[in-house]
């Protein structure tokens, strides 16, 4: 079994320190399908029913799914992915 683990970012935040989650999201409303985050990406994305995408699970991002996800933002021409905290 390969042992994978979620990306973390530490932060601070006045007087306390927090840890952050680092996950991918799809704005539905600017996704036009055009399936290029499922071709760089088939692990972290699929369709729905129209075509367009959609994550897959909870989108939280691991080491290893860090850079596809990127590669993913940086390929949508409707700018539509992102990484957020």
């Amino acid at each position: 079994m390969r042992e994978t683990s979620t990306v973390v970012l530490s932060q601070k935040n006045d007087a306390t320190r927090r840890d952050v989650a680092v996950k991918v999201v799809i704005d539905a409303s600017l996704c036009q399908g055009h399936g290029r985050c499922f071709n760089s990406a088939p692990d972290l994305f699929g369709f729905d029913d129209l075509g367009n995408g959609v994550v897959v699970g909870d989108g939280v991002l691991s080491e290893q799914t860090l850079d596809k996800a990127r590669l993913a933002v940086a390929n949508c021409p409707e700018h539509a992915i992102s990484i957020e905290e």
